[in-house]
């Protein structure tokens, strides 16, 4: 494991695990698993830019696909490449069942713009899927053999 994540093995696309104490470090793990995975290891992104970004779901799952999909929208469609995330805040709705959009990950990234004398990519991610998808809380992390926080996630990136 690298960082709070891991890449799963799919037979026709790719997977990624996170793991983290609070829900915000799993969807922050995530996201850059997923960075990780579309450049190459020896493209360097600074921090010059900031962006504040929201999203919102229905529940954690669906959170975390519209998070990982805002993501690559910044990528293809506005040439942003994430090289950090300054700081992330994830809203629970009080009650659940809640409103369809009670979920929010509000976020301030950084990064700058594709260069293509400093970046390359390995692979494109065309999409995120919510086969296998998984956001929970581990009831007994402690108890677990290889212990990696209280909450995981998995996703299947299409390919």
């Amino acid at each position: 494991m690298s960082q709070g994540y891991e890449v799963l093995e799919h037979t026709a696309d790719i997977g990624l695990r996170a793991f983290g104490d609070t829900l915000e470090e799993v969807f922050t793990c995530m996201a850059l698993g997923m960075i990780s995975l579309i450049l190459s290891p020896d493209s360097h992104v600074s921090s010059r830019e900031k962006k504040h970004i929201k999203v919102t779901g229905y529940d954690p799952e669906s959170l975390m696909v519209e998070w990982l999909s805002e993501l690559l929208f910044q990528i293809y469609s506005e040439n942003f490449l994430l090289s950090d995330i300054q700081s992330i805040e994830i809203r629970v709705p009080e009650h659940i069942p809640a409103d369809p959009n009670g979920y929010l990950v509000s976020a301030t990234i950084s990064g700058e713009k594709f260069r293509t004398e400093t970046h390359k990519f390995d692979l494109e991610i065309k999409g995120v899927t919510y086969h296998m998808l998984k956001v929970e809380r581990l009831d007994s992390p402690e108890e677990e053999p290889n212990h990696k926080g209280k909450w995981q996630a998995q996703v299947i990136l299409d390919i």
